[in-house]
């Protein structure tokens, strides 16, 4: 486990991209995506939709909400692969957050030798 703001942070598995993006989504949403669209991302309000998916990951933000509100996009670090998501738990044992970490503590060193991991969080 690793301290994070004085919390435990735990492994809980890991996410498979294969679109270079990650939705969250309630599952009793899942039904009402729209699939099979000819490829067009869309721009602006972005619909529950393979397509708007992608005009949210490849806007500016490289993120957004669709339809309203029924799930967030994200584009994931560096594209495809498995990511490892991990979550932190209240004092009563209910799950306070969940991350999922694209890019690693060693990529970010890397990347900028003065990353000291607070901003970064």
């Amino acid at each position: 486990m690793t301290k994070t703001h004085n919390q435990e942070r735990t492994l809980v598995g890991f996410y498979a991209v294969d679109s270079g993006q990650i939705m969250l989504v309630d599952p009793c949403y899942v039904k009402d995506f729209k699939d099979g669209e000819e490829f067009e991302p869309t721009k602006g309000r972005h619909p529950f939709s393979y397509n708007g998916a992608c005009g949210a990951t490849l806007s500016e933000k490289m993120c957004g909400e669709l339809a309203g509100g029924t799930a967030c996009v994200v584009s994931s670090g560096y594209g495809d692969g498995s990511y490892p998501v991990y979550v932190t738990y209240s004092p009563d044992g209910r799950i306070a957050s969940a991350t999922i970490q694209f890019i690693s503590e060693t990529e970010l060193r890397a990347w900028d030798p003065d990353y000291e991991g607070e901003e970064y969080d």
